[in-house]
Order: C-alpha cells, then structure tokens, then sequence
C-alpha cells in the first residue's frame, strides 16, 4: 500500500469504469467498492490517500460512510462523486467532513475528479504542516526531542535545535541552568 491509492466507493460500475483508468493513468492505484460497509472494511486495515465516495450508497448512506471515516481519521481527503440536484445534502456531506464536491454530470468527469483529488490532497498535506505553526509541536517528556513532518510526509523525531536549524529559524540558542534545578542538581550544575 503506497500513500497513491485511492479508494473509489460507487454503486454505479459505469461511474467506476469511466473514473479508475484516469486515475490509474495518472499513477494511482485504484480500489474500487460498490457500498459503504465493503469500504469501512477495507478502510480498517489499510491506509489510502484518498476516498472518493457518492452520496447514494446501499446498505449505508454516503453521509454515514463520510461520518464513520471522521470519527477515524480526520486527515485523509474525502471528495463526493453524486448526481444528487440537493444544494442541502452536498452542505451536509461537506458539514459532515467532506473536503470537496463533484457532480457526476460533470463534463470529463474523471479529468475533473483526477483535478479535485488532487487538489484536495494538497490542501490536506498544507494542513497537517501548519499544525506544527498553530502551537502544536510534540515534545518527548524524556529526551525533549520534537516529532515534525517531514518533505518526505513522514514524521522524524529530532533535537530541538536540529529542529528549528531545519525551519531555517533565526532562533539561536545556548544552554543554561534554571533556578529549580539549581537547586535540585547543587553545585554540579555550574560546571
């Protein structure tokens, strides 16, 4: 499972065969399933790099699919592929966590979802870097290392000062001795 997977979930195998050999075209790998519950079943064990859902499913609701993969994972991009005329139920699906909308009536419809898909995963991968800006930066309670995304998506534990020598900071630092374990650590600490 490479992060270019794309899960498409459509009843409609017209609507498959139409979309899966652009994306494939385009270097995705695509796993296509006819209803809700088959996709949360492959969504358990595997990760994708998108979903591509409509909002008419069998057995569950595109919007109940929407609601179950957020409950989940709140970082994988969902775009909705619906024929649905409804303004009210594509508010819904985006209020739900949908990312983005397409109709099927679209035309080159599977150049139009290959565009979205795309434009959506980079929104999220955006998303998830400014993360680290909006005061969020894990620290390890042991060794003060931080855990950030790196250019390659993946995450890395590092120094703090590797750290912000990365981001290109201005932030020079220097090692000193507060108060508190002054006290604890004595004299040792001055040397």
């Amino acid at each position: 499972m490479v992060m270019s997977d794309v899960l498409l979930v459509d009843s409609s195998p017209s609507i498959i065969d139409m979309i899966t050999p652009v994306l494939e075209e385009s270097g995705y790998d695509v796993t296509s399933v006819k209803d809700g519950v088959s996709a949360l079943q492959i969504l358990g064990g595997l990760r994708y790099a998108a979903v591509v859902t409509e909002l008419d499913l069998p057995e569950m609701s595109g919007l109940d699919l929407i609601r179950s993969i957020r409950m989940r994972d709140n970082t994988i991009p969902i775009v909705v592929l619906s024929s649905v005329e409804s303004l009210d139920r594509v508010v819904e699906a985006m209020r739900e966590g949908a990312d983005d909308f397409l109709r099927k009536g679209t035309e080159d419809l599977g150049r139009a979802l290959l565009s979205t898909v795309e434009r959506t995963m980079e929104r999220k991968k955006r998303e998830k870097r400014l993360q680290v800006y909006e005061g969020v930066l894990p620290i390890c309670a042991y060794c003060k290392n931080v855990r950030y995304l790196c250019d390659n998506e993946k995450y890395a534990w590092v120094s703090i000062e590797q750290y912000f020598n990365q981001k290109k900071s201005v932030i020079d630092f220097s090692h000193g001795i507060c108060p508190t374990c002054l006290k604890k650590h004595g004299a040792e600490g001055d040397r």
